[in-house]
């Protein structure tokens, strides 16, 4: 890929950590005498600046970010309105094409970042002799995490991708022309790359500088990569052996991520609630207030309940995301039986276990000292959330589901109306690590262990341990529980897609609400209704790995050819 040669640009302010930061002046680029030249401060804060890689990526931070509502779990009331994507690429044929991946389309930016990474890691070889040598040490193996995590975006979209590390030099002529790597080998260099970090990474940071990589962190993310490399060995019909050594990885990683200090956090509201804790082993921190710096995000505004645009003095409140009652209805009753409407539909709400209270607002919730309403009305003194039609025009402006999305919104927080949305965001916690050992357990021919492993995540909340007697039936409590240990965190599409289901899921699928019916004594009855307004979604087979960038096509001569069906 051909890029101008350009310094790195310095983020200033980064929110991908937490930590105090340095302001670097009105310029947006620096020279190589201001980093290198520098003092340990100078290069710390352009070290920071390199993290944006990951807030960028961040479920919440972008609105087209959110890819649960590209599924089954979350339902957008909006078609095009706010510049959402989700229903257009959902539910018509020509959004995605082969020139251009729409949303997901992330291969120019990723290359940008990598470069920058990739200029950092080729200078730090010829400027390291300024600095302190275990300082330096620590932020190259930080970098090296950083390009990890572009990389596991770009192969998570496109499957095989062109490697590019510090050896390509400056992307010359000389460089341009490379071939794609396999998919499997892609996983492979970034989990080559994820321990050559985590050997250099520190157990800890101090507590000003919270949100930076940590040992932990890369075997958490090697993990999930691992998890990746198994599906694509098994997708491309490669040896047992080669999946058999894949499952030894990813059972390796989480093992050694829980032997650097990653543990459940036993309440489990507190994952979402306190950004520190033993469980949230990597977040990103943004800051109310800071807008111009992008260092606060939207969520308040599009997962709130509309009724809150009344109670917080007629702030904005777009209330576009709602959770579908497929999300709700996964969501087991506190002694592990399975909801159903038929056998608890009298009181839905009573009695479900301790996930579903965390991450759904339903009709009659408390909420911030309220009742919800899901329904609209014509008592003055009352506050009504509504309940919008989805249609294929502008936006319903309240959920269309009867369901609010809880997770990311702080409760009694009143300064996202004037500040923006602050609330952290979890890129890694070890509940999604102990699912992805569980997974390779059973992959690797242990079911028993796989079940062990997965049941520690159902204990943290109480439930009783799930049962299976072979892989398919394992895999099925896999799903379920990844549904709703998971919800909302950005895993879904990109499970389907890995376990080749989001065509059986997605495609001709439609997702449901639950419309509240008031009764004149106060009560409520609920009737499921269709949430897609009518329409049918579809999933292509060729989205089981996007398009090349024809640009990209075009300029690299040993590209190889395109993903299957494009």
């Amino acid at each position: 890929m051909r890029v101008k040669n350009l310094l790195t640009t310095a983020l200033v302010a980064l929110a991908a950590v937490s930590c105090s930061w340095i302001d670097l002046g009105p310029t947006s680029q620096l020279s190589p005498d201001q980093i290198w030249r520098g003092d340990e401060q100078t290069l710390d804060g352009y070290v920071y600046g390199l993290y944006a890689a990951i807030r960028d990526k961040a479920e919440i931070y972008s609105r087209n970010n959110f890819t649960d509502a590209y599924t089954d779990l979350i339902k957008s009331g909006s078609w095009d309105q706010y510049g959402h994507t989700y229903n257009s690429i959902s539910m018509e044929p020509n959004v995605i094409t082969s020139d251009n991946a729409s949303s997901f389309e992330i291969w120019e930016d990723s290359y940008v970042r990598i470069k920058r990474d990739n200029e950092f890691l080729r200078d730090a070889a010829v400027y390291a002799g300024n600095f302190d040598s275990d300082f330096m040490r620590v932020r190259k193996a930080e970098v090296r995490f950083i390009r990890c995590v572009s990389y596991f975006y770009l192969i998570r979209v496109y499957a095989g991708v062109v490697i590019r590390d510090e050896s390509d030099g400056v992307d010359g002529p000389a460089q341009n022309n490379k071939a794609r790597l396999s998919e499997a080998d892609s996983w492979t260099w970034v989990m080559d790359g994820l321990r050559s970090a985590a050997a250099d990474l520190p157990e800890a940071w101090d507590s000003g500088q919270y949100g930076r990589a940590t040992k932990a962190a890369a075997f958490g993310l090697l993990s999930r990569c691992a998890v990746y490399k198994i599906w694509s060995l098994k997708n491309s019909g490669a040896a047992a052996g080669a999946i058999a050594d894949a499952c030894k990885e990813a059972i390796a990683a989480a093992d050694s991520c829980k032997a650097h200090g990653a543990a459940l956090e036993a309440n489990y509201s507190n994952v979402f609630s306190k950004q520190v804790n033993s469980e949230n082993i990597f977040t990103v921190s943004f800051f109310g207030g800071n807008t111009s710096s992008n260092l606060s995000h939207e969520a308040d505004r599009f997962f709130r309940p509309k009724g809150d645009q009344q109670t917080h003095g007629g702030a904005t409140v777009s209330a576009t995301f709602g959770p579908t009652a497929e999300l709700a209805d996964a969501y087991e009753m506190a002694d592990g039986t399975e909801f159903s409407w038929a056998a608890h539909g009298a009181d839905p709400w009573t009695g479900r276990e301790p996930r579903f209270y965390a991450s759904i607002l339903y009709n009659d919730a408390k909420w911030e000292g309220r009742r919800l309403k899901m329904f609209t009305g014509e008592d003055e003194d009352t506050v009504y959330d509504g309940m919008g039609t989805f249609r294929k025009s502008g936006a319903a402006e309240s959920s269309v589901t009867g369901y609010y999305f809880r997770k990311w919104i702080t409760e009694e927080d009143n300064s996202w109306a004037t500040n923006g949305s602050s609330h952290f965001w979890i890129f890694l916690r070890y509940a999604e690590v102990l699912l992805n050992k569980a997974e390779a357990q059973a992959i690797g021919g242990d079911v028993p262990g796989a079940l062990t492993t997965l049941n520690e995540v159902r204990a943290r909340v109480g439930l009783p341990g799930a049962v299976a007697t072979n892989l398919d039936e394992f895999m099925a409590v896999l799903e379920h529980e990844r549904i709703v240990e998971l919800a909302g965190e950005g895993f879904r599409y990109w499970d389907l897609r890995r376990w080749r289901r989001a065509f059986a899921v997605l495609n001709e699928s439609s997702v449901h609400g639950c419309k509240p019916n008031p009764q004149p004594d106060g009560s409520y009855t609920y009737s499921v209704i269709d949430a897609d307004g009518g329409y049918t979604r579809l999933f292509k087979e060729q989205y089981y790995a996007f398009s090349i960038p024809v640009s990209e096509r075009s300029a690299n001569t040993l590209l190889g050819d395109n993903n299957p069906g494009w």
